[in-house]
């Protein structure tokens, strides 16, 4: 498949699966996956396309986490992670590897902000464990339909 058409698909597959998974490597160097919310899809995200306007090129994700939880302990001391998104029933999936960055924007908190968050994070966008992941990969390589395919994003 050529690189254009493997980009074409991925970013398919990025705005349509409801959820990603997220590895990360712990203290012992095991790796740890974990489901998140996909925010590039429109049903999680009602400003998924404005949030991601121009970024068809970087395949820019961002993720929601807590401040304390396990998994930015671990981002803190390894920023290395993968992204993965997956449509087994559609052969199609999309591994993306890179280095999170913890973005401390109120305003960009606001815009991403959904009233239905409050069960994670009661205090709103400026409650103090709400923290927004900025991941711009470096690399992609997944399967479509009947074959794997590979790209540079860096």
């Amino acid at each position: 498949m050529e690189e254009k058409e493997a980009k074409r698909v991925s970013l398919e597959l990025m705005a349509a699966v409801p959820d990603v998974f997220l590895g990360t490597v712990d203290s012992g160097g095991f790796p740890q996956v974990r489901v998140m919310g996909n925010l590039r899809n429109k049903e999680q995200c009602r400003i998924a396309e404005e949030l991601f306007a121009g970024h068809d090129e970087d395949f820019l994700i961002y993720m929601l986490t807590g401040n304390s939880s396990d998994k930015m302990q671990q981002i803190r001391a390894n920023s290395k992670v993968s992204v993965y998104f997956s449509n087994f029933a559609g052969f199609h999936t999309l591994l993306l590897a890179g280095n999170a960055e913890e973005i401390d924007d109120p305003d960009l908190k606001k815009r991403i902000w959904q009233d239905e968050w409050k069960i994670h994070w009661s205090g709103g966008p400026e409650d103090p464990e709400f923290l927004v992941l900025k991941l711009l990969p470096e690399r992609a390589k997944g399967w479509y339909k009947e074959g794997p395919f590979e790209f540079k994003l860096k």
